[in-house]
């Protein structure tokens, strides 16, 4: 992926932030009486809280057409698969599974995040370090929760 400063490294972390949360959302729908509502509910509160946040960093709109491509890119790398992958893989047959399946994402972003902030410099580096520690501490998070279960 190529990120050329701060704004789009934002705009890259809304994005995923953004599918996150629609994948969430829809697994509340389409899972409303399984057992992981309220696991579900607890993990879409945070993903709108991190889209919260990042939004609050600054993030400035690229270009249109940048926009779309890196729109197009940021697909690519988190819940690709969409809800469909998601219940393949039986993250909605038990809030442990759900919490397996949240973590694997995270550690995902984490390690592409850090990706970024290694490949750039100046305020790009610094958004998608402090963008890394967020998700860490979410990652973190979860694995508490699945050690409980």
């Amino acid at each position: 992926m190529n990120v050329r400063n701060a704004g789009e490294a934002l705009y890259i972390a809304c994005e995923m932030e953004k599918r996150a949360i629609r994948l969430y959302e829809r697994a509340l729908a389409v899972f409303a009486d399984g057992p992981c509502h309220e696991a579900i509910c607890a993990i879409l509160a945070d993903e709108r809280n991190h889209l919260h946040q990042f939004t609050q960093m600054g993030a400035a709109t690229p270009d249109f057409e940048r926009a779309q491509l890196l729109s197009a890119q940021a697909s690519q790398v988190l819940f690709s698969g969409g809800l469909t992958e998601a219940h393949r893989k039986g993250a909605f047959d038990s809030e442990a599974n759900l919490y397996a399946y949240a973590a694997e994402e995270e550690a995902e972003a984490i390690q592409r995040y850090g990706e970024f902030a290694a490949l750039l410099s100046g305020g790009a580096a610094a958004a998608f370090t402090a963008i890394q520690l967020e998700e860490k501490q979410h990652l973190l998070k979860l694995n508490d929760l699945l050690s409980q279960e």
